[in-house]
């Protein structure tokens, strides 16, 4: 028998041609375009989506350095507030019109913090004195 393995053998295919139904043919072909037609929308998501994420690393970029700004221009106010504090105490500044009403003599803001930290390191007291007469 391994004699009749080494022959060599003929062998056919046969193909044959049949003409699809219409409504077959016309359901192949629109879902052929819907498929397309949802790559192609999926495509243009991704695409935005970048376009998205890209925007989003911009705004956390200017964030930080807005953030940054806002905190240098506080310190600047605040310096110039404080030296008015010292030259004008209990100052109120009136911007529209480019004046400062101050209490000559009153104590600085900088003075009433140091001094509120002291009686606050000052041992409590009941509030009462004791008088001798």
């Amino acid at each position: 028998m391994a004699e009749l393995d080494k022959i060599p053998q003929k062998q056919s295919i046969e193909i044959e041609l049949v003409k699809l139904d219409e409504g077959v043919l016309q359901s192949i072909t629109e879902l052929n375009q819907k498929a397309a037609g949802i790559i192609q929308e999926f495509g243009k998501i991704y695409v935005r989506k970048k376009e998205i994420e890209l925007d989003l690393i911009s705004m956390d970029e200017f964030l930080v350095q807005g953030q940054e700004e806002l905190a240098a221009t506080n310190k600047e106010l605040r310096d110039i507030i404080d030296a008015l504090d010292e030259q004008y105490p209990q100052g109120r500044i009136n911007i529209q019109d480019g004046t400062i009403q101050y209490q000559p003599g009153a104590p600085t803001r900088k003075q009433q913090a140091e001094q509120q930290a002291q009686q606050a390191q000052q041992p409590a007291s009941s509030g009462m004195k004791v008088v001798k007469e």
